[in-house]
Parts: C-alpha cells; structure tokens; sequence
C-alpha cells in the first residue's frame, strides 16, 4: 500500500519557510525572543527517553512489569535536559533540542525501524534528527524494541489479516489507540499546583507503611507504592538540578537584570513543582513542569490545562493586591506557556502523520465558565489569556471560550477578537451541552457517571478536539475507534469490496464482509439495513480489538504522573490504565465522514429506489470505476437531497444514522469496566480516511476527502448557513457523549463590522 511515504515536497517547504523571516511575535521583546527561538527550530527527534527506557528494561529483565515501567519513568526524569536558555523566566524542557520530540519508544519501535530512512524527508511532519541518534536508534535502540511494541503484541491476539484491518483498511481504524498511549487527560492541577509533588510522596508513604502483609492485595501494592515513590523523588531531583542550573548561569551572567532574574529562578526551582506554589510565577512554573512530564511519559496527544483561569486565579489575585504582580506582567508569563506548549511536538508514523498531521498535541486552555454554585466565573484572568494569544500567535494551546448565558458580553467580544485573528482561536463550547455529556459520561444507554453535579461545575472542561472531561478525575482515550461511516456505507453497494481506485491495502479486495450482491437488495430497506450492518461490523471489530489493547496497557504500559495527577488513585493502588481514576472512559467510537455518508444513503435512496433512474448495481460498478465512464449517473447523484439545507429527505436520514451509531456504541462495556461513548470530533482524519476509501454513492471521486466532522459534505450546503444550522439542529447531540465537532465557514463579506 502506498502511504505517502518519502517525497520531500512537504520537508523542503518547511526549510524554505524556517530559512525566512521567523515568527518574531508577542506583546514584549522576550515573547518576542523566544517565539523566534520556537520557529527557528526544525521539528526534532530526542532519544533521551528511549535511551533511559532501554537502559532500564535491559537492566530489570525477569522483574514485575509494574516496577519496570515505573523505574524506567524515573530514569526519564532523572535524565532530562537541564538546559536554562536566553529570556526565559519559565524552567526546563522535555527534550535536549527546542521543539524535540521524546518519544515513546516501546509504541513506536515497530514502525520507527521502517520510518526511519524517510523520517528527515517525508511529506508530513518531517523530523530533524542527528547522525549520532540515528546510529544509536538504528543498531542499538531499535533492534530491542521492535518485537514488543504493543501493535507488535496486539498481533498475537487477532490474525494477520485483522491486524492489518485494523491499521491500514480505513474503516475500522485502532492505529491512533495503539501508538498514543498517555493521553487526553486533564491533571489535578488546583491540587499540584496548591500542595506540590511532595502531597503524593507523603501520601505514598503513608499507604505504603499501612499495608498489611497478609493481605493478597499488597504484594501488588507494594510494588505500586515503592515505583510511585521512586518516581516521585526523581521529580524531586529534577529540581533540584534545574535550581543548580540556573544558579551557574546566573554566576556566569554580566548583565545584572537577567542575573536577578536566573537567581530568582534558581530559588523558584527550590520550591516548585515539588512543594506548593508561593506566587503566580510559581504557579505558572508548576503548571508547565507538569505539562512536560505527561507529554514525555504519555505518547499521545491533549494533555490538557483545563480551567485555566480558575485554578490559576487565586496566585493572580494575591500577587495583584501585593503589588509584586501587573496584567502586562501576567500576561507575559501567560505568552511564554503558550510558546513552551507549542514546542511540544506530536511524533507519528508516517501513516498517522497523513491522517492527524501538524506536529500538534491538542493541548486544552479553558477560560469562562460556570463556578460551582452556576455563577459565571469569569475573571481577569480570563481577558488575559485570550489576549495573550493574540499576542503570541501560537498553535497552542487550544484556547477555548466556555460559553453559558451568564457570559459577559465585554468576555465574549475579547474572544470574538481573537476569532478575527484568523488563527483558529478560540474554540467554542456551550457549557449546558458539555455537562449534560460529563452527566451520562461512560455510563451506557440508561446510565449515569460517577460525577456529582459539583464536580461538574467545578472541573468540567473539554479536552482534546471536544471530548468532555474533568480535571483530576477521568482518564482514558478518548480519540480511539475510528469508524469511517461513509466507507463502511459504501462497502454495503460494494458488498464489502475496497474500489481499486483507493490508496488502501485491500484495494479491489474483500474488506468487510459480504452484505449483499448490490442486485439483491429490492427495497430501500434491504439496502439501509446492510448500510447498519457494515457500520455495526466496523463498531464490533474495533471494540474487540480495543478491548485487547486496553488490556496490554493495564498490564504492561503502566503511567505513574498520570496516576499522582488522579483524584483517589493513590488510595486504590491501581495505575491510570488499571481502572485508578474516578471516572474511566474510553475507548471510544468516533464516527468520520457523516455528511458523506449521509449524502451517499440519500443518492440512493432517491435515484435507485425512488426515481428508478438507475440500479444499484450501475451506481456499484460506478463507484469501482471511480466514475469513469458514468458521468451521467454522477450528475445524477449529486443533484439529489443533501444534508446541511434543512431537506427533511437527507436530514431524516442523517438524524437516524446519528441516533443508531450511538446506541450501536453505547451498548458495549469496555475493559475498565464502564461502556463506550461515541463522538463526531475527527477534526482533519477525513482527509486521511478520504485517500483510503474509493468513490462514494454521493458523487465523491475515489481519494478525495470525506466531509468533515458532524458538519454537510463540503460545498453541499448549498442554502446558507442558517438552513444548515436547522439542519444539525435536527441531531440528537446529548447520545454523543464523547463530544461533537461542527465546523462551519463563513466568508468574511457575510460580516458586517461592529459600529
């Protein structure tokens, strides 16, 4: 199969545009500094981590995998770069190279060791990355990994051909789960942040003392505690080594304002992360410190800062009134996160990176709201953060605005300012939607979660692309199952065949299975009951295959910071992917190319069956042929009803497919015990999925992209937005439980400017 592999186009643009003018933007000349220091540097490979996981794993051969794993998230910290740069008041960075990625080797192994010869060149996120690594990698890294990665160990579970079904078929898709673990996961951070690492150390210990040794439950609990700890004392350390950085730097330092500042520093590294915050400055050290270590222990995307602005507000509020903190000062330190966050880079492989390319994490930033007594909790801090990006002008982090009818016009016209920037900011999310999901979170068809209305309030926030959360208190994947509706449609006119004109494995072959010769089906209900049964076979597959995934991590890819950072984790013993949070969720079922789908149904529905003006077996031989030859019956497809105009013909088909995915996916319990969610939230993965999947009934030509998100097939809301907006309107959105996304364009002539 191809997979847009080694063509350098992609890189050799990237260096053009690197070797130009840099991004030299923010509201002051040390934002200025640093976002110039961010995109003056290429996208990076950093081999710390996988050096230290090798180190540790070769070393602890025949031990527990629990304790392997924690010690070799220890060795991590202890390992991690020192490095005190120019203008920064902000301490210590994943990787020994701005905007480096550290890897996780035991996920990547098995693909890196293909990826690797076209890693510096490939079209879509090109990695720098230096001779003496790539040695490293190539013989001594790699060759220990590559048979135990856990898509290599998925593979003893499911045939050859289910695995590669399962990676490369574009219809049943669980390759984002496999390599990205660690992710989608908002930390306790008022808790961090109050009482520092130091909380979970003493609490820890105190578990560990209290454990009966008669108990069959503290053989593994021991081991638990003992890696938490040693974990815990490498945050420590990592400390105390960037305090002594700063220190040498501020002793080799002539300039005596940056002096004060590197000294200052140096005493700040003393106490944060590993003791409470003193100061907004501190607070803001905290919060990036814990933010890099997910990022390095986790793989995967959307380590998330939640409700900024709350949590972050009290240091904020006390400094203001001390007088040793201004807004324009705040701010600044506000800008430096959100470079820092920025250099944090997704690594993929070259086929993930095609579908979920752009080197972005999803990082989440909240601000607005409701407190937890349903009062807006709105306050300065919330003007500053949007502000900030406006200023900085980064790619992340999402900088969301929680929308309720308590908002503050002057709130809502600063995020409307910072939407006119054109940058993607700030996302929107209604709040009254967002805690209806977080009610019903991974509770089943008739069930509720484990979440009190006042933890909703408090700490509900999305994470991700729009999945809801809540800080402290849920974890799990919740960007997993990938159901390309609009392909699984498509197999039931094809009776389960890929069109050769596809950049898929099983081009021309058997895919799914067979629903039907396109000739049998009489009736429009014949058909849409095989359209069902092609998505519910894609949903059964996936969940089966998650399930075995779900059980790899709880055994072997264990997430210790992950596992502090949860509310009550500590208490059970239990690690993050074991069932340690509050709420468990994920994996989940997310639906991609809904308007296609729905387009694809309804041209059938109204040329085949209603107008007679073709059988299903022309618009079948149609779709292998990639509309060849067919022009004609093209027209016709594509003139009939489609969604997004607010035509009852498409949108009752749309609101039915909506509803039956979701009950189809909330019926299945997962390893952890809860039931699946699903979503409509796969932001560019229709472009991806797009390339595998042939021509649609709808008049799609073979490798196009597939419509995006919940939102109507590109160009075919054809009456305006509010007629589209009636349209979703239509939709059952509470049933998606994991989050809906709707992308809707509007030019700018349809703006008029406020007078």
């Amino acid at each position: 199969m191809a997979v847009h592999t080694n063509a350098t186009a992609g890189a050799a643009l990237g260096n053009e545009l690197r070797a130009g003018t840099v991004a030299q933007v923010g509201s002051t000349k040390r934002i200025q500094a640093l976002n110039g220091m961010l995109h003056a540097n290429r996208p990076n490979v950093d081999i710390t981590r996988a050096r230290a996981y090798t180190k540790i794993y070769k070393q602890t051969e025949g031990m527990p995998s629990l304790m392997r794993r924690y010690k070799a998230s220890a060795e991590v910290y202890r390992t991690l770069s020192d490095n005190v740069y120019d203008h920064e008041q902000l301490v210590g960075w994943p990787t020994q190279k701005i905007r480096g990625a550290n890897f996780a080797i035991e996920l990547h192994a098995h693909w890196l060791a293909e990826d690797l010869p076209n890693l510096r060149e490939r079209t879509y996120d090109p990695f720098d990355i230096t001779d003496e690594d790539y040695r490293e990698l190539e013989e001594e890294l790699l060759p220990y990994w590559k048979d135990k990665t856990m898509a290599v160990q998925w593979g003893h579970y499911v045939s050859q051909r289910e695995w590669n079904r399962g990676q490369f078929g574009g219809v049943s898709d669980v390759s984002n789960y496999l390599c990205a673990n660690g992710s989608h996961f908002i930390p306790a951070w008022t808790d961090v942040i109050q009482h520092g690492f130091v909380k979970y150390y003493e609490k820890a210990q105190r578990l560990l003392e209290a454990l009966d040794p008669n108990d069959p439950e503290s053989i593994d609990k021991r081991i638990f505690y003992t890696g938490i700890l040693e974990v815990l004392e490498a945050i420590r350390d990592w400390g105390e080594r960037l305090s002594a950085a700063c220190a040498r730097r501020a002793r080799e330092e002539k300039d005596p304002v940056r002096k004060q500042e590197l000294e200052n520093m140096a005493a700040m590294m003393k106490r944060v992360p590993w003791g409470p915050a003193t100061s907004f400055h501190d607070a803001c050290e905290t919060a990036w410190a814990v933010c890099f270590f997910l990022f390095v222990e986790g793989a995967g995307p959307s380590i998330t800062w939640g409700r900024f602005d709350q949590y972050m507000y009290p240091y904020y509020k006390e400094d203001i009134e001390k007088g040793i903190l201004t807004p324009e000062k705040a701010m600044e330190l506000i800008e430096e996160l959100y470079v820092r966050v920025t250099s944090n880079v997704w690594f993929q492989s070259t086929q993930m990176a095609y579908i979920f390319g752009g080197y972005y994490r999803y990082p989440h930033l909240d601000v607005g709201g409701l407190d937890e007594n349903g009062r807006d909790a709105s306050n300065e801090l919330s003007y500053l953060c949007l502000r900030a990006m406006r200023y900085a002008k980064t790619t992340s982090p999402a900088v969301s605005l929680l929308l309720h009818q308590k908002t503050p016009d002057s709130l809502l016209y600063e995020a409307c300012e910072l939407a006119a920037e054109g940058m993607g900011h700030p996302s929107f999310f209604n709040c009254e939607g967002l805690y209806s999901m977080l009610e019903h979170r991974a509770g089943g068809l008739e069930g509720y979660s484990h979440y009190t209305r006042k933890d909703i309030l408090k700490f509900g926030s999305p994470i991700g692309c729009v999945e809801p959360g809540a800080e402290g208190l849920q974890y799990g994947h919740t960007d997993s199952g990938i159901i390309n509706v609009a392909g699984a449609a498509l197999m039931a006119v094809t009776n389960g065949v890929m069109p050769e004109e596809s950049d898929n494995m099983f081009a021309g072959k058997l895919l799914t299975f067979e629903s039907g010769a396109p000739g049998s089906f009489q009736t429009f209900e014949a058909f849409y009951d095989a359209v069902k049964a092609q998505i519910k076979y894609a949903i059964d597959e996936a969940h089966a295959n998650l399930l075995i995934c779900e059980k790899l991590l709880a055994e072997q890819f264990n997430l210790p910071t992950f596992t502090v950072l949860l509310e009550g984790a500590l208490e059970k013993g239990k690690d993050a992917t074991a069932g340690g949070a509050k709420v468990n969720v994920g994996p989940t079922m997310n639906m991609c190319g809904f308007g296609t789908m729905v387009d694809s149904v309804a041209a059938i529905k109204k040329v085949v069956f209603e107008d007679r003006a073709a059988t299903l077996e022309e618009v079948c031989a149609a779709c292998m042929q990639n509309f060849v030859g067919y022009e004609d019956l093209r027209t016709k497809l594509q003139a009939a009803p489609k969604y997004g105009n607010d035509d009852d013909f498409a949108d009752a088909i749309a609101a039915d497919l909506w509803k039956w995915f979701s009950t189809c996916t909330m019926r299945l319990k997962m390893y952890r015990g809860h039931y699946c969610d699903a979503a409509v939230q796969m932001v560019q993965s229709n472009v991806g999925y797009g390339a595998m999947t042939g021509a649609t009934p709808n008049g799609r030509l073979a490798g196009m992209p597939l419509s995006d998100t919940m939102s109507a097939t590109q160009q075919a809301d054809t009456h305006g937005p509010t007629a589209a907006a009636r349209s979703y309107g239509k939709l059952d959105f509470p049933a998606y439980t994991n989050g809906t996304l709707l992308n809707m364009w509007i030019s700018q002539s349809e703006l008029i400017e406020q007078s």
